[in-house]
Order: C-alpha cells, then sequence, then structure tokens
C-alpha cells in the first residue's frame, strides 16, 4: 500500500464513527483534498434550472477552470514512453456496424446519451462476441431504423454479422446492453436498458435467442432506462437487476426548446429540464419472471437522473452492494443489509458530490481496488467543466474524493466522459483507467465553445499512488478525437491482457487489441457458482503470488450502457507462479487453489471437492 493510502485509511479509521455526520465528512474531504480540482454550481441561485446543458452554469466565477489549472498539480513526466499500445482493428475485423443516435437539429433529449456494446460469450465457444446497441429517429416507429447487431467471433480477430436468425436484431431505441446468466443454465441472457419498454431476451443454447419480455419484465408507464447491473442482492442464488433511469420525456409534451430562440438553433437541454424518477430492483422470482421491488428494499428515493451503475461489495462485509451515477444528482450509494434491503447511504458515504459539496454530472462508474488495499475505489466520469472523480476507500463505506492526490482533475477538465474501465492493461498489478469521451452537441462551436463534438479518450497509467496520462504512444487512437459513449472490456483474442471496445455515437466502433509488449504475467480465473449464483457475480478474489495480495471482485454492471468479459483477469507483474487464490463466494463458503502456473485459465466451480485441485490449463 502506499503511504498516501495508509494515511487515508488511517484517518478514515479514526473518524469513520464521526464521519457518518455529513457535515464532519465533508470538513475532512476539504482538509485532506484541498488543492484539487474545482467544479461549478449545479444550479443557479434560488435553483433556478438551466435552459441547455452545455452553458456555464449559472453563480460560477469566470476563473473557475483556470482556479482548477493552478491548484491542482499535473501529473508528472507526461512525456515518458507509453507501457501501452493498442492497434485498432475495426477496418479488418469484419465489423460494419454504424450506430444510429437519431440525432436531428431538433435535439430530443433521449438522443443525446448515445448506446453501448457488449462482449460475452453469446454462443458457448470460449470466445467472446459482440453486440452493439442501435437507436433510431423520434418517436420510435416514425421512421425505418436499424436493428442491434450481433456479431460471432470466429477467431483471428474475425467477426461474422450472425443478426439474421439470432432473435437479438431487436428494433427500437436502445441503451443498454447488460449480460447475465438469468436462469443459471450455464449461457448468457440479454437485458436492453431502452428508451421506451427494455427487453429480455433468453439464451436457447444455441447462441440463438427468443423473446420473454412481455411475460418476464414487469410494466412501467413513460420508460427512459440507461444503464442496469446484475446483482444477487437478496443472496437466494439467482440474478435480480437493478436498472437506472435516465428521467420522464415523453413527446411531444417535453419536446422542450433549448439554445438560441432568437436564431433558433437548438442544443441539448440540461438534465433539470426533466423530471427525474425512481429507479428499478428486479427481484428474479426464480421463473422467469421479474418483480420490481425498488420500495420495499430501501432503494425508493426518486432524485436521480441514473446513468452507470455498479454492483460490488464496497465496505468487505462480504454483501454486494450498490453505486450509481447520477447526472447532475447526487450519487447513490447503497449498502446491503443483508436481509433483502439496502441502506441509504447516500450522504454519509463522501461519494455523493466533490470535495466541494457540489453535484457533478455523473456518468460511467468503475468499483476497483486502485491502491492494493483489498477495497474498491470508486471511479465517476463527469462533464466537462468538471472532473472524473476517484472517490478512495477508507473503509466502513466511507468514501473521500482523492482526485487531485492521484493526479486524475487537470486531464480530465476539458472534456465529457462516458463510459470507463479501471483495468490493468499492463499486467503489473496495478489497475489503470481508460475514459471515453465526447460532447453531447454537434453544434458546440456556434455557442461559442473551443472544444469540438470529437475528443480525445484518456488512458491513464497507474503509478502505485498516482495516475499519468499515458495517450502518447499508445496508438493512433489515443493520439485523434472521437464521439465515444459506451465502453466494454474484454480479452476478444484470448491472449492474456485487457483489449478495449468503444461505441462511437453516429459512426462505427472501435476495436482496440491490447499489443503492449512491456507487459507482466498473468491467471485468469473462470468462475462457477453452485450455491451461489452461476455467474459468481459478488465473489471476491484474493491472489498471492510474489509476496503480494492482490483483490478483484466479480462485478455486476460498471461503465456505461455496456458490459464486460465476466471472465476475472488478474496482472501479476514479475513473478514466477501463483502461491494461492482464495475465494470467497457469494454464499459464504470459500475455495482455495494453489500453487499455481501463470499465463493460463483457471476454472473454479464452487464447491469442487478437492480444494488443491489444480484446473488450470494453459
Amino acid at each position: 500500500m502506499t503511504e498516501a493510502a495508509k494515511t487515508a485509511r488511517s484517518v478514515g479509521r479514526v473518524v469513520a464513527p464521526a464521519a457518518r455526520e455529513p457535515w464532519l465528512a465533508f470538513l475532512l474531504a476539504v482538509l485532506l483534498i484541498a488543492g484539487g480540482c474545482g467544479s461549478n454550481p449545479d444550479v443557479a441561485p434560488g435553483g433556478q434550472p438551466l435552459k441547455s446543458r452545455d452553458e456555464p452554469r449559472a453563480g460560477a466565477r469566470p476563473s473557475a477552470k483556470q482556479d482548477a489549472i493552478d491548484e491542482n498539480k499535473p501529473a508528472p513526466a507526461a512525456a515518458e514512453p507509453s507501457p501501452f499500445l493498442f492497434t485498432e482493428i475495426t477496418a479488418t475485423s469484419g465489423i460494419d456496424f454504424v450506430h444510429d443516435s437519431g440525432m436531428t437539429a431538433e435535439k430530443q433529449f433521449p438522443t443525446a446519451n448515445g448506446a453501448g456494446v457488449a462482449l460475452f460469450d453469446a454462443d458457448g465457444d470460449g470466445d467472446l462476441d459482440l453486440y452493439f446497441a442501435n437507436g433510431c429517429r423520434l418517436p420510435v416507429g416514425s421512421a425505418p431504423s436499424g436493428p442491434n447487431r450481433y456479431y460471432r467471433n470466429i477467431g483471428g480477430g474475425q467477426f461474422e454479422d450472425a443478426t439474421a436468425g439470432s432473435g437479438l436484431g431487436f428494433k427500437g431505441y436502445c441503451h443498454g446492453v447488460i449480460i447475465g446468466d438469468i436462469d443459471n443454465d450455464g449461457d448468457a441472457d440479454v437485458f436492453l436498458a431502452n428508451f421506451g419498454p427494455d427487453a429480455l431476451f433468453l439464451n436457447n443454447g444455441d447462441g440463438t435467442f427468443r423473446d420473454i419480455s412481455a411475460a418476464a419484465l414487469p410494466a412501467r408507464a413513460h420508460n427512459w432506462s440507461s444503464s442496469a447491473a446484475f446483482l444477487d442482492y437478496d443472496n437466494d442464488g439467482d440474478l435480480d437487476l437493478y436498472v437506472t433511469k435516465y428521467g420522464e420525456w415523453v413527446w411531444p409534451r417535453d419536446d422542450r426548446f433549448c439554445g438560441d430562440v432568437e436564431h433558433k438553433i437548438r442544443r441539448y437541454c440540461s438534465p433539470k429540464e426533466l423530471k427525474s424518477v425512481r429507479h428499478s430492483l428486479l427481484r428474479n422470482n426464480g421463473d422467469l419472471t421479474f418483480t420490481d421491488v425498488a420500495e420495499q428494499a430501501g432503494l425508493g428515493r426518486a432524485d436521480g437522473h441514473g446513468f452507470g451503475v455498479v454492483a460490488s461489495d464496497l465496505n468487505a462485509d462480504g454483501r454486494i452492494d450498490l453505486y450509481v451515477a447520477n447526472d447532475q444528482d447526487p450519487n447513490f450509494t447503497f449498502l446491503n443489509n443483508g436481509d433483502g434491503t439496502f441502506r441509504d447511504a447516500t450522504l454519509e458515504s463522501g461519494a455523493a458530490f466533490d470535495y466541494r459539496g457540489r453535484t457533478q454530472s455523473g456518468m460511467g462508474v468503475e468499483a476497483e481496488d486502485l491502491d492494493g488495499d483489498g477495497l474498491p475505489e470508486l471511479f465517476v466520469t463527469n462533464f466537462q467543466d468538471e472532473y472524473n472523480t476517484l472517490y478512495q476507500n477508507l473503509g466502513e463505506g466511507l468514501f473521500l474524493d482523492a482526485t487531485a492526490a492521484w493526479g486524475l482533475g487537470i486531464d480530465s477538465l476539458p472534456w465529457i466522459g462516458w463510459g470507463c474501465a479501471a483495468a490493468d492493461f499492463d499486467n503489473d498489478g496495478l489497475p489503470d483507467i481508460f475514459v471515453a469521451n465526447g460532447h453531447i452537441d454537434d453544434n458546440a462551436s456556434v455557442f461559442g465553445r473551443a472544444t469540438g463534438y470529437a475528443e480525445p479518450p484518456l488512458l491513464h497509467l497507474n503509478l502505485g499512488g498516482r495516475f499519468r496520462l499515458a495517450n502518447r504512444g499508445s496508438g493512433p487512437y489515443f493520439e485523434s478525437n472521437h464521439v465515444g459513449h459506451g465502453v466494454a472490456l474484454g480479452d476478444f483474442d484470448n491472449d492474456g491482457d485487457w483489449d478495449l471496445v468503444v461505441s462511437h455515437k453516429d459512426g462505427p466502433p472501435a476495436l482496440l487489441r491490447n499489443d503492449s509488449q512491456r507487459r507482466g504475467r498473468w491467471i485468469r480465473l473462470i468462475l462457477s457458482g453452485r450455491a451461489s449464483n452461476r455467474d459468481a457475480i459478488g465473489a471476491r478474489v484474493v491472489v498471492e503470488a510474489g509476496g503480494r495480495s492482490i483483490t478483484r471482485q466479480v462485478k455486476g454492471g460498471g461503465s456505461l450502457m455496456s458490459s464486460r468479459d465476466p471472465r476475472l483477469l488478474v496482472g501479476l507483474g514479475k513473478v514466477e507462479r501463483v502461491d494461492r487464490v482464495t475465494i470467497r463466494w457469494p454464499s459464504g463458503r470459500i475455495s482455495r487453489r494453489g500453487p499455481l502456473e501463470l499465463d493460463c485459465d483457471v476454472r473454479v466451480v464452487e464447491d469442487a471437492p478437492s480444494p488443491g485441485t489444480n484446473d488450470a490449463r494453459p
């Protein structure tokens, strides 16, 4: 653990009981993080909402951005060689998908948010397939639209369009693609978060799917879902689903004019122009039907324009919790009580606001142990002139905005962050961070914005206690601009490192193959629950190798509107072997393996008869 992490954890332990008072938690944040980035106020004095998403917020000091630049020291040695190298293979991969947001000069609000992508093994052959969400002109059905597209991985960096006959050719307005095994039969099922009724597709076991939405999902008026996360919140062995709701928008009632009225030039409205609604917690009834139990489970608050959500054990009590990124509203923290209910810890958590106590425009979200202390940090992407926020985990469900201390603030200030990934791209044992960026308005220059529509992605190298921007030298994709939204993480060529797939609004995606040469050894764990859910979401894994312990979790959700490789790839640095792997399953049972060979897959089934069995295969 770094000295900074030790100090933060020490302070966290001392003040934890008192820090449950929100004012004290805020004071602690200010004292510890003084010198970090600033952000503009959320609303104008008197609570009046802003009319447009991108115009300066009322009450902001003109020098707010310059103050942030002055206060936050840039990451060191930005010109150092990058250890990363990504090759974009889209043009030769067979992927010919082009996203359609339905955006027009009318700037209808749902067309602003783009769509996601999923990397998952749809046909059970061991290779990750691709599924892209697509939009359409609004209102839905008013014009011909292309379907969501499914591509089968045929190896060698090649994919073939298998949409026809797959059952996944959904037509509508789709934002998010969320993957999970809802019936514990060993194959991946698909949930679609839509503007309009959500959809659920059951895997037939042969790479084809059938639509069970009408019978399985509860109806909901004015539905607008962004993302979702599978989790077994009641620990009954099957997967439930938390669905974020962006708000209520009904055409033409809510199609308001925002922008330059005199010249009749529209831009996207602020989220404050939309009514927020309660999100959903869908309990799996065990018979391929779901019931919305958000109110009964203590998740009834309706003050969040929901974007990304991640399900992870945040306080190391063995129960899976929820963290939700909200757009210009407090980010939610829900801690699992272990009895089928959650405790709303939003205000006391320290992860609802920035260090000044102000809301940000939460979009993408990740939970990962970035400092090696066994507890997951929270990372949230935000809007232009804000900063992407890293909340350091202090233990006991408490977090601290440590963005400036980790060197992550200054590089993200000019951009609008969407999907993200916290992953060890060079396998040195330290998770790095990737963020997709892109503006919402393609006519931003008309309103005097210096930044364009396309924006550079961000690739941050974890130096152990601090990050530095590593775009330069990481490949042409990272030295050019894009309109990135969804991000899916996974090893699509099965060579033992994390690749990336980025969905671009109104354009083709990017398949980024990780060709980094300066990388460490690795081990990949493929977990199958028995008493626990089959996907093992909620499992906590500790890998002991080379004198250190690396903790990872099997999480639900994360990023934004997208789904990642469910396999747990753990980078280990320069070691000779894995001494031991300890798995705490969601059921509470413990499995141990070791010693294990490196650079191979290890399949572990809960309740395997011989704890010493080595199930590795090269």
